[in-house]
């Protein structure tokens, strides 16, 4: 059964007042709003009175328990902090609000399984079909990392397609045209974790939107693969190969870790950064500072991206949010010395 420092926590007052409320204390000035939410939130929680405390039973722990999926590996979890700190900002805000999180594996996870949870954190592009599987049984369901999901869902995402906008003016102010895109490649998964269909990342229709508007069609150069240093490299070479005596003056990266495997294919080829091709990248991981030259980078907030997610399902679980919320996590353009003015010829 719930205590009662969880009722509090999650109806945000103190457990003094959700003693006295629960016990009908009379001399106790509350407005009406908070006393509604304290008694809804312990409804939810199966709050009946204090003297009656004991072990949770598995419904009630439930209730405080949130389901974490996702379709990327440990591995690239591990290899990639956008994805890591995601994960930390989750457990994090999860600590605070005292939900139990159990992220569970794909292969072995069971829609009858989500059903059991307060609320359930998909992390990655999940197929339209497995979405809607999911609300089916669970409608607490956050959706983070997935552009393409339907509205119906809470959904947290970053500005990506907006910032990549923004760094193409940037290069553009720095007299740069031919500019080449080295991004990733996004399929769907379900919930045996097999992929499915093969989506293109906001990032790579962003730029090819962009330079098309600024008639800048002909320049376009794209190569999108794995995202690892190893097929950034693989890439960077096909571009140099392809271009002959036309380099593109400046690559946009897709992520950190592929641009360090862009300057290694333009290091061994005694192609300077930034005085022959600028680098523009994504997420700002800590080593981006550090490379030589410093890497210009877009700095998303992984961390809170995760807390966010577990907000909105804290909204859900105690506070009984029906409406779909879409949160936008906002990012900084940094510019550091991997990019310099292109002079026109």
């Amino acid at each position: 059964m719930a205590s009662i420092r969880e009722i509090a926590k999650l109806a945000g007052v103190s457990p003094a007042t959700v003693s006295r409320v629960l016990n009908a204390d009379e001399t106790m000035s509350v407005s009406p709003a908070t006393r509604t939410r304290i008694i809804k939130v312990a409804n939810q929680l199966n709050y009946h009175k204090v003297e009656n405390l004991g072990p949770k039973s598995p419904k009630q722990s439930n209730k405080l328990s949130i389901a974490v999926i996702k379709t990327h590996s440990s591995k690239r979890e591990n290899d990639d902090p956008y994805f890591r700190l995601i994960q930390e900002g989750i457990a994090l805000e999860a600590g605070n609000w005292n939900f139990r999180l159990e992220t569970l594996k794909l292969g072995e996870v069971s829609l009858e399984q989500l059903a059991q949870f307060g609320a359930v954190l998909t992390i990655g592009a999940f197929t339209a079909e497995t979405l809607a599987d999911i609300y089916k049984v669970n409608q607490n369901l956050i959706v983070v990392d997935n552009h393409f999901a339907s509205s119906r869902y809470d959904l947290v995402h970053t500005d990506f397609a907006k910032q990549t906008e923004q760094v193409l003016d940037y290069l553009y102010e720095q007299n740069h045209r031919q500019i080449a895109f080295i991004g990733g490649e996004i399929r769907t998964v379900d919930l045996n974790g097999q992929k499915q269909y093969l989506l293109a990342d906001v990032r790579t229709t962003a730029y090819e939107n962009w330079m098309t508007i600024h008639g800048l069609s002909d320049n376009i150069q794209i190569k999108t693969g794995d995202w690892t240093m190893g097929f950034a490299l693989n890439a960077t070479n096909a571009l140099i190969e392809a271009s002959g005596d036309q380099l593109p003056t400046a690559i946009i990266s897709a992520s950190d870790p592929m641009s360090i495997g862009i300057y290694r294919a333009l290091q061994l080829k005694n192609i300077d950064i930034p005085e022959t091709i600028s680098v523009f990248s994504f997420d700002d991981i800590e080593m981006a500072g550090f490379i030589s030259p410093p890497l210009s980078t877009v700095h998303i907030d992984s961390l809170e991206i995760g807390r966010v997610a577990v907000r909105l399902a804290k909204e859900r679980i105690s506070d009984g949010r029906k409406t779909a919320l879409r949160v936008e996590v906002a990012s900084e353009i940094i510019v550091r010395d991997s990019v310099r003015k292109n002079k026109l010829s």
